[in-house]
């Protein structure tokens, strides 16, 4: 059965009180992956596309508090599509600002631990209320500033007519209004701490009743979340140049960054655990400070806050560590930074969310899409006749509306143009794939039709790439990328040894002196070719056992490729073949190779760097000197075999992860050997075919600054008002209240939290199966599911779940059950 990856990188545009619209898409993404982990639970592909199969039977699904909601009708869409193709569904980034800042660190811990966001939603209905959220000193009494309510009154009445305020405001809003404007002035009114205990507290309870040791994160594979915030007095970032060599400059704008890691065997890394949910908490608060209404946030607030409630938070060095290490180079302490709003400075953090999707590897064949959630999308055009904008209008405008609307058209149209280059890269490789296979049958003899043993697949691994040879220019320029590619990471592991930024001289300094030693050692040769004798890695030349020692990135790159070449024999045409018995020995091999890749994982993590001699790279590149360091040349002479020493330490550790050996032996067991042999050629043509195809992506890869391992397209796709189209009331597709008062109108009613709460669940599942469907060719002959109905059926299943939580909405309850009876 073919095997499909459909991953998200889901990005939160600031938004203030329409928090409440996102963390209402939140539970319908959530539920989506929830679904997708139940039905992809069986390993066993027989018993996973049981027809009597139900998310109901499916064993550790149930939370405290909680019971099956759209998870159920999702499920039954993935069962559909398995008919046609195994689709797993995953988040993998995560980004957010402001009060996307918020439902970002939610949806993550969600993610990293199955944990469920009820506690959220009741925090959200009971407690983001404008009259709880003001500082208690801070709050209005009777008398205060009552000169201020008949004009008030007017400016109130104005609000309305300019479309800041509704106009069928009640009285309670507009007293809850003028509360605020009576209360403390020249200092912000909400309350700083109260806000952190409230985020602190509601992600706390998300652990309650949650299976122990579950998570959401399918095997081997990472999770990032990164949430802007604005650090207010700056801190100094040095820029490398060559006169003067270095410049500071202050930056404003930082993101914080959180990650898990899990393994075949579970969670081997998680910055969302216990230990870290005061960190999470804080990143939150402090991306929602918006200014003037909130105090900035500084990390002696949750640490005082942790203190007073007798808590723990264990994983503050490392929060500290990886987010404010600069703050500590520069002799500043990370507790006296003050930080603001994100959104001041990045309320829309597409681009955070685009470099890290770039990283991440995937296993199967993968649909990646960043799916970005915008609460307050772009409205229609002007009318020709353009008018003066009132008072409060402008106003607005000037504070919230134009700097928070900033276009995203830059990042977009760079993912459209990386996109295309990825398109052609893979066009080309496709395009030259015969004239490869017609290549790896000469280097092989046609060896490859046959039977073989591991060492005749070894030896077809080290040589076959001598056909290149013959064109020079290229194959030599191609080697000598793999050799500087090596020389780059020793110099990044030195680095992260001495705790160094890769722009610094000082990073300048330990390339030279690594590239210096390595043309001392003849890693340089004017010919690259590898002897044809050549059977074992011991018998390559020098250059090509460094290589083998230090290319994990070339590694990484070719297991990538064989998956890429597994996956692709899911397209071959089944005439000659049975696709059910040959596609299962396909899925084994797949996942045996996966394996191969699994192992390269380790390199970037710190358990790896402690195996390495670091008493001799922080003895020969992190000593301080009193002087200048000595030219990179001289100091190989007078310490080369010192380093030479060193890089073999080096390389022995490297050389032992993600073994070429490991791959051989796979590509030749017994179960590559009942293949098909038309499958068989494919998959050996591809493994052996590799570096022809490195060449000409290799230069793209480095040009783009990419992982290798991620080479796919980035779609991308939207979450807002605009978007989901399937349930109206009346003329209106998005009625959110969130979006008056600035963005306020949610904290002045409970009515409105709920209104809008509502909405992003239903917007979420209409986008959502939207993008599931999308998934598929339109052009296919396949039977593909009723999608409309599907959504029918979801949209039922919140109205049933939701009825009794929405007890001030009604009326909109009313109105979209009758426009969901419609469909």
């Amino acid at each position: 059965m073919q095997e499909k990856e459909l991953r998200l990188a889901i990005v939160y545009f600031g938004g203030v009180s329409l928090a409440i619209y996102q963390h209402g898409v939140n539970v319908e993404i959530l539920n989506l992956i929830r679904a997708s982990k139940a039905f992809h639970a069986p390993q066993n592909p027989v018993l996973r596309h049981d027809p009597g199969r139900s998310y109901a039977t499916e064993p550790d699904i149930a939370r405290a508090g909680e019971s099956a909601s759209t998870e159920t009708v999702y499920f039954d869409l993935l069962k559909a599509i398995a008919r046609q193709v195994d689709l797993r569904i995953m988040a993998d980034v995560v980004s957010g600002s402001s009060a996307g800042g918020i439902n970002a660190a939610v949806m993550a811990r969600a993610i990293a631990h199955d944990l469920s966001i009820a506690p959220l939603t009741a925090m959200w209905f009971d407690q983001a209320d404008i009259l709880q959220l003001i500082t208690p000193a801070a709050r209005a009494g009777k008398w205060s500033k009552w000169y201020v309510t008949p004009i008030m009154k007017v400016v109130l009445a104005r609000m309305a007519r300019e479309g800041v305020l509704p106009r069928d405001a009640s009285r309670d809003i507009r007293r809850r209004l003028l509360t605020f404007v009576r209360s403390r002035w020249f200092k912000p009114p909400f309350d700083g701490p109260h806000f952190c205990a409230l985020l602190l507290d509601g992600m706390i309870a998300m652990a309650s009743g949650a299976p122990s040791g579950s998570t959401l994160l399918p095997p081997e594979t990472r999770l990032d979340l990164r949430i802007s915030v604005t650090d207010y007095h700056g801190a100094d970032k040095l820029i490398f140049m060559h006169d003067p060599p270095v410049v500071r400059e202050r930056e404003h704008r930082q993101m914080l960054q959180f990650a898990a890691i899990r393994s075949s065997a579970g969670l081997t890394l998680s910055e969302f655990d216990a230990g870290n949910v005061p960190s999470l908490a804080f990143a939150a608060r402090a991306s929602a400070s918006y200014p003037g209404a909130f105090p900035p946030a500084q990390i002696r607030e949750m640490a005082e806050l942790v203190a007073g409630r007798g808590l723990e938070w264990t994983g503050k060095e490392q929060f500290l560590a990886n987010n404010f290490s600069h703050y500590r180079q520069l002799g500043l302490e990370p507790e006296d930074a003050v930080l603001l709003d994100g959104s001041i400075l990045n309320n829309k953090p597409v681009r955070a969310a685009i470099d890290a999707v770039r990283q991440h590897a995937a296993y199967r064949e993968v649909d990646r899409r960043l799916v970005y959630i915008d609460p307050h999308p772009e409205r229609a055009a002007n009318e020709p006749v353009l008018q003066v904008p009132g008072f409060f209008a402008t106003l607005r405008s000037a504070l919230s509306d134009l700097p928070r609307h900033e276009p995203i058209y830059e990042e977009l149209d760079e993912t459209h143009r990386f996109n295309e280059q990825i398109a052609s890269l893979k066009s080309l490789a496709r395009s030259s794939r015969h004239t490869v296979d017609a290549l790896i049958g000469q280097a092989t003899h046609g060896g490859l039709g046959g039977r073989f043993t591991v060492d005749q697949v070894r030896h077809w691994r080290l040589t076959s790439s001598n056909l290149l040879a013959s064109s020079t220019l290229t194959y030599n320029a191609w080697m000598g990328s793999l050799v500087r590619e090596s020389i780059d990471l020793i110099c990044d592991l030195a680095c992260r040894a001495c705790n160094l930024d890769r722009r610094s001289q000082n990073a300048r300094w330990i390339t030279l002196v690594v590239e210096a030693w390595a043309e001392a050692e003849g890693m340089f040769p004017a010919d690259y070719r590898i002897p044809d004798t050549v059977n074992v890695d011991a018998d390559l030349p020098p250059f090509g056992q460094f290589v083998v020692n230090f290319g994990v990135r070339y590694k990484a790159r070719r297991i990538s490729h064989v998956l890429h070449e597994i996956n692709a024999t899911y397209q071959l045409d089944a005439d000659a073949f049975e696709p059910r018995l040959d596609f299962e020995q396909v899925d084994e091999l797949k996942r045996q190779v996966g394996n191969c890749l699994r192992g390269l994982y380790v390199f970037e993590t710190a358990q790896f760097l402690e195996k390495l001699p670091l008493a001799a790279i922080r003895e020969l590149f992190c000593s301080p000197r009193s002087g200048p360091r000595p030219s990179p040349v001289q100091f190989v002479r007078l310490r080369r075999a010192e380093l030479t020493a060193l890089f073999a330490g080096i390389g022995a550790t490297c050389g032992l992860v993600g073994l070429s050996g490991e791959l051989d032996e796979v590509l030749s067991s017994p179960l590559v050997m009942a293949l098909h042999p038309r499958l068989r050629e494919a998959v050996l043509s591809g493994y052996l075919g590799w570096p022809y195809a490195d060449i000409v992506l290799l230069p793209a890869i480095n040009a783009l600054g990419l992982n290798g391992n991620a080479l796919e397209e980035v779609l991308v796709d939207r979450i807002s008002p605009k978007d989901a189209r399937s349930v109206c009331i009346g003329s209106e597709c998005a009625p959110l209240r969130g979006e008056t008062a600035i963005g306020f109108g949610g904290f002045l009613d409970r009515a409105s939290r709920q209104n809008d709460y509502l909405w992003g669940r239903i917007h979420a599942i209409d986008r959502l199966i939207d993008i599931v469907a999308s998934t598929f060719d339109p052009a296919t002959d396949l039977a593909l599911p009723d999608f409309a109905a599907f959504k029918k059926a979801a949209f039922e299943r919140v109205l049933l779940d939701e009825a009794d939580r929405l007890p001030d909405i009604p009326e909109v309850v009313a109105a979209v059950r009758s426009a969901v009876a419609r469909l």
